[in-house]
């Protein structure tokens, strides 16, 4: 029987704090707004660029933010990101993970990333970081699909492969891929490495939650 595993991207395979604070903080300085220390902006992550903008604005979500003042630092940060992501100083993926991904192909795994990432800054992103690891599908966010946790995109990559999202688990490291595979019928492991904003209640989530790669290896290869 064939395996699906589905990854969440940010704080999950790579680490992209570094390259997500200088982006959203040069779209601030270009905006003439302050700007904000990374442990800070770890917090903002997992939600979409929309959200992110908010939130560095001052606002919980994108629908509560000054559309006007939204659009301006979005569009700032959709013009600086793309080009501070690349390099190990601004992300890369956790140690052991390419390892990992490289051993679960080998075994025949199916592989696909799903993200609230713009999918024109994913694409390139895990291409670029992960060039040996035969995924399947790579998905970041498009007006095509609302962000994660709707199930949408889950079941759209569930069609790709021709399986019911029964047969799936997504592995992510927040309440927003909990919630996805709780609504799209996937099973689902959980990593407590990443960018969750609420860890106790990320570890109360009824799943598995592995806090090392060698966890993760033996959760995954088990499944």
């Amino acid at each position: 029987m064939e395996k699906y595993l589905v990854f969440d991207l940010d704080g999950t395979l790579v680490d992209s704090l570094p390259g997500i604070a200088e982006g959203i903080n040069r779209a601030l300085s270009a905006c003439g707004l302050p700007t904000h220390a990374p442990e800070k902006v770890r917090s903002m992550i997992g939600r979409g660029a929309a959200n992110l903008c908010a939130a560095a604005i001052g606002y919980a979500d994108a629908a509560d933010a000054p559309p006007e003042e939204l659009e301006r630092v979005h569009a700032a940060f959709r013009r600086e990101y793309p080009t501070c992501w690349c390099g190990d100083e601004y992300t890369r993926a956790y140690e052991g993970i390419t390892p990992l991904l490289e051993k679960l192909a080998a075994a025949g795994v199916k592989l696909a990333v799903l993200s609230n990432k713009p999918h024109e800054v994913t694409e390139p992103m895990v291409r670029h970081i992960f060039p040996t690891v035969p995924f399947d599908v790579v998905l970041g966010y498009t007006p095509a699909f609302p962000r994660k946790p709707n199930p949408a995109s889950m079941h759209h990559i569930a069609e790709k492969w021709g399986v019911a999202p029964a047969e799936i688990t997504l592995v992510g490291d927040s309440l927003f891929d909990a919630r996805c595979a709780e609504n799209a019928g996937t099973s689902l492991v959980l990593v407590g490495w990443g960018y969750a904003a609420d860890p106790a209640a990320l570890r109360a989530w009824p799943a598995p939650v592995c806090e090392t790669v060698a966890e993760l290896e033996l959760n995954l290869l088990g499944i």
